[in-house]
């Protein structure tokens, strides 16, 4: 979603400190790629989610290869975000039926809460395991020429989770190109505290920025509240 069907909803990125050579780069690039690929949920471990890179054209697929992810000068992958939910009411129904059954059995009239509780778990794990996760695929878009990236998701939760796993697999930093961070690239520490005062207002989630604010603090909020608003200012395609 988003690059392929002219989508101009997403956050620019700046690749920083990417002096690798070409060849090396591409090298890094597939290798990160293939470790922080998506994996299955592992619900037996209690989770309800996961997340991590897929192909760009077949989100559903894992395999990378240089011709999958290299179209010179760009660099095409997606990232995937899976979830596993069960509907409250369907839940409900399903703990209800469990605890008569054993109420039935065991020729009792009342239960313990902390065996209620312990029913409960289990069927919610039960359905997890039965249940199909939502799938959510967003495009990223390399350009090796400009060292930018696009990624057509303004989800706050999205970002984060792309930032986290593109850090931690292909291993290099990431700037997001709103306000912030291009006084960051362009200007050095004196220049910095000399113009700040010029951007009373963070574009970032629509609020006031204190005088003075630092842009490295105004960046680390855009993710505090983990809903899914604007995470960064959108360029038009």
């Amino acid at each position: 979603m988003g690059f392929v069907n002219n989508t101009i909803s997403y956050v620019t990125y700046q690749v920083v400190d990417s002096d690798l050579p070409r060849e090396e780069l591409r090298k890094l690039i597939l290798e990160g790629l293939t470790v922080g690929r998506i994996s299955q949920i592992d619900v037996e471990l209690g989770h309800d989610h996961t997340a991590g890179f897929a192909l760009f054209d077949d989100p559903l697929s894992i395999e990378f290869s240089e011709e999958a992810v290299f179209f010179d000068p760009l660099v095409l992958f997606s990232f995937r975000m899976d979830k596993l939910t069960v509907p409250a009411n369907t839940a409900r129904l399903y703990i209800k039926r469990r605890i008569q059954e054993r109420l039935d059995t065991t020729r009792r009239t009342k239960m313990p809460r902390e065996e209620r509780e312990e029913i409960s778990d289990a069927v919610k794990l039960d359905l997890l395991r039965r249940a199909l996760p939502s799938i959510s695929a967003i495009d990223v878009v390399w350009d090796m020429n400009s060292n930018r990236i696009r990624f057509y998701s303004n989800s706050a939760s999205m970002n984060e989770e792309f930032l986290v796993r593109f850090n931690q697999h292909v291993g290099l930093k990431l700037r997001m190109m709103n306000g912030v961070g291009i006084l960051e690239s362009r200007l050095d520490e004196r220049e910095l505290e000399q113009v700040w005062h010029l951007l009373p207002t963070s574009f970032l989630l629509g609020g006031s920025v204190t005088m003075n604010t630092r842009p490295d603090k105004i960046a680390e909020e855009c993710f505090d509240d983990g809903e899914d608003e604007e995470s960064g200012e959108t360029d038009n395609v």
